[in-house]
């Protein structure tokens, strides 16, 4: 997919599809954060990575019950170490949605059997706000919902 053709694009669980008549537009964040998804379904995590700023700021939920504060790192290396214990793990993550607003993109997957790593999480799903500048994402922000993933996007 190039970006000439960012306006017919159009991705389900399965992937990319040209839908024909009925166009739905994504605007170029999307596409990056659709793309560096991609990669990471085909397991091609160096080309999701080529999508990561190197100075990636990441908040994330963290499961520990004593502590359950948003964390922050720092660098694509943390999030490509993430991504390589979830596959030692055996999880694997699917699409669910995108939403793009400006720079920020919701991200909805969910990774059946997630829940057995972390307590206090019902379910399989995370929701995840990133932002794009300049073809790279930039930062990625773990939410606790829906909810709060539209709020921080600006999403009414």
């Amino acid at each position: 997919m190039t970006p000439e053709n960012l306006a017919n694009c159009q991705t389900s669980a399965a992937g990319w599809g040209m839908i024909g008549v009925r166009l739905q537009m994504c605007n170029e964040n999307e596409w990056i954060v659709r793309e560096a998804f991609l990669a990471y379904d085909r397991g091609d995590i160096a080309r999701m990575m080529d999508l990561v700023d190197p100075d990636l700021e990441w908040t994330y939920l963290d499961p520990d019950p004593e502590d359950p504060r948003p964390k922050v790192r720092h660098g694509r290396d943390e999030l490509e170490k993430a991504i390589h214990q979830q596959v030692q793990r055996g999880l694997r993550s699917e699409l669910e949605e995108v939403v793009a607003a400006g720079d920020q993109v919701i991200l909805v997957m969910r990774t059946p059997g997630l829940s057995r790593y972390f307590s206090g999480h019902v379910d399989d799903r995370t929701y995840d706000v990133l932002t794009v500048r300049d073809g790279r994402i930039v930062e990625l922000h773990a939410c606790r919902d829906h909810r709060e993933a539209r709020l921080l996007a600006g999403i009414s």
